[in-house]
């Protein structure tokens, strides 16, 4: 227990002196206010569409979903999502239900966290190799513990990050909506916030493992914004698909809990191995 306990201090010891030299670079700093920014500005955006076209569109999805009860040839606004998500009706009457400024938050946080991640995390690894901090590091603790402290340190920045923007959200949005759905929506916010914290990891992961590979900092963000559009290309192929952790990311939406739990399992399967890799190049390569 007290060597446990050793490492986990000395892991927190190097988050706290990486931070520190990330917020005085003020590239991560600039990096977490852009995202920050684009959040809330889609926020903004989308409380105004639902401040201006909410009642209309549940008066006609109300329309459609009547008219097609009836028996008329007219298609639900259900049966019109369902068909982009491979005949999923209860997905789509979930999605149709969520409220427009969560789930258009949760989009944006799946969408462009892992671009955020790649902007300030590609040179996790590399920049204490090119400077040859990782020698001087290295004397006082094992490669797991610096791995582990670098790992915590981008993590808790992003962390901080979600926090924050999920706050600011949900206040303008209670402040500015009517008729927003308080404990509904704060209940839906707190649980998107706990998914991003294991699809947050898979993608930091993989900041980890390209960025032990690749000692060039340029090179590994190029790199890591090649394998991550090469990601989301691959995820749309029926056959392997899954071999990308961008093919699990529908699943999030469910409104079933195994589901989501499955696919929360895949992401955190992806990170595991993604981290698990750079280890092995980090205790294997000569610092």
């Amino acid at each position: 227990m007290e060597g446990m306990s050793g490492y986990l201090k000395q892991a927190w010891l190097i988050a706290k002196f990486d931070m520190g030299t990330a917020l005085r670079t003020r590239r991560a700093l600039a990096a977490v206010l852009l995202y920050t920014l684009v959040a809330l500005a889609t926020g903004a955006i989308l409380v105004f569409i639902d401040m201006k076209l909410g009642r209309q569109f549940q008066t006609i999805r109300a329309a459609t979903d009547l008219a097609s009860h009836a028996g008329d040839k007219v298609p639900s606004l259900d049966e019109v999502l369902s068909f982009f998500l491979h005949g999923d009706k209860e997905m789509a009457r979930h999605l149709l239900d969520l409220p427009l400024v969560v789930a258009g938050f949760f989009w944006v946080t799946l969408t462009f966290l892992p671009y955020l991640v790649a902007l300030v995390s590609f040179d996790i690894v590399n920049s204490e190799v090119r400077n040859r901090s990782a020698r001087f590091v290295l004397l006082r603790c094992p490669r797991t513990v610096l791995l582990a402290g670098k790992m915590l340190s981008h993590g808790t920045l992003f962390l901080a990050v979600t926090v924050i923007s999920n706050v600011a959200l949900f206040a303008y949005a209670w402040s500015e909506l009517p008729g927003f759905p308080i404990a509904r929506a704060g209940l839906l916010l707190f649980e998107y916030w706990l998914i991003t914290i294991v699809f947050g990891f898979c993608y930091l992961s993989l900041a980890a493992l390209v960025s032990s590979l690749i000692d060039s900092g340029g090179l590994s963000l190029v790199v890591l914004f090649i394998v991550l559009v090469a990601m989301g290309t691959l995820s749309m192929n029926n056959t392997i698909g899954f071999l990308s952790p961008s093919y699990f990311k529908l699943g999030l939406w469910s409104p079933r809990l195994m589901d989501v739990a499955q696919n929360l399992l895949a992401f955190a399967g992806f990170g595991c191995v993604f981290l698990g890799l750079a280890w092995v190049r980090l205790h294997r390569r000569d610092l």
